[in-house]
């Protein structure tokens, strides 16, 4: 069998369901950590898994895409090969390709779905849900080439009056993040470029550094600010373009929240290896 499992955002977000998949189920684990950031350390996890003998392989990129896929799938006919994923384990699409291979050799799936960064950023912006568009990446330019989906999407949103969430670039392996400056300066010069005025300098933007962990902040900045305040290396940034027309309550709310953190950790490492040791008490003792 193949299994997906979510890892979720942090050690408070990882389900216990899915923790008790990878501590009883799984006979071989790959640990996806260069899609997304883990909090506090994805090392704790894997260490934990460890401490429990089973076997564990921090994957790198090549070792689940491309020709590696026939690979994980083969091994999946034979034994249970999970592969946790931070976040949400078909929110990174080339999971989604593994799932097609596994299906077409008629490998049983098993899909065990978590907190992502989509679910997570909304709720903690305050903005309703259902007001939101298309979602984009902002890539930095390659090769002199600039990518300008990203701001055809935000066009398109506010044309209809809808927020938009973008995912800004990260390379966890080379240990790149995007600055939320750094995204909107590339929105904005695809804007001079085309000779567009979709966003100016005096439109809100919401910034969520390292979300659902102990060290998420919110900053709710004109686009001006935000392109002049300095941001942190090394921090998992998300950032929402809200619709050029909010509701009160989300106007409110907005304010509100201005430099404050909506959201406090009580999970330690301690407390997940006690979580894991009683998950495999229990069923030594069924």
């Amino acid at each position: 069998m193949l299994r997906l499992i979510g890892l979720g955002l942090s050690i408070d977000s990882i389900p216990l369901g899915n923790l008790k998949k990878l501590l009883l189920l799984c006979d071989k684990i790959f640990v996806d950590a260069y899609t997304s950031v883990w909090f506090p350390d994805i090392n704790i996890l894997v260490k934990t898994l460890l401490n429990m003998k089973k076997d564990v392989i921090i994957a790198k990129r090549y070792m689940l895409e491309g020709s590696a896929i026939e690979n994980v799938v083969n091994e999946a006919m034979k034994k249970d090969v999970c592969i946790a994923v931070v976040g949400d384990p078909l929110i990174a699409t080339t999971h989604s390709i593994i799932i097609v291979e596994a299906l077409k050799k008629g490998v049983e799936v098993d899909v065990s779905p978590a907190t992502s960064i989509f679910n997570t950023a909304i709720s903690i912006s305050c903005l309703q849900i259902y007001r939101f568009g298309k979602v984009a990446t902002i890539v930095s330019s390659k090769n002199g080439v600039v990518y300008e989906y990203p701001f055809t999407v935000l066009k398109m949103n506010r044309e209809q009056n809808l927020h938009t969430l973008f995912l800004l670039e990260i390379d966890v392996e080379k240990k790149y993040y995007m600055k939320p400056n750094e995204g909107i300066e590339l929105i904005m010069n695809i804007q001079k470029g085309l000779g567009e005025k979709v966003l100016a300098n005096e439109d809100i933007v919401i910034v969520i550094a390292d979300a659902f962990s102990r060290k998420q902040k919110v900053f709710v900045l004109s686009v001006e600010e935000a392109m002049k305040k300095t941001f942190n290396e090394n921090t998992l940034y998300t950032l929402i373009i809200p619709a050029k027309k909010l509701h009160p309550v989300e106007e409110e709310c907005i304010n509100l929240i201005r430099d404050k953190n909506l959201y406090h950790s009580v999970t330690y490492e301690k407390d997940l290896i006690n979580s894991a040791e009683s998950l495999i008490h229990q069923n030594n003792s069924l």
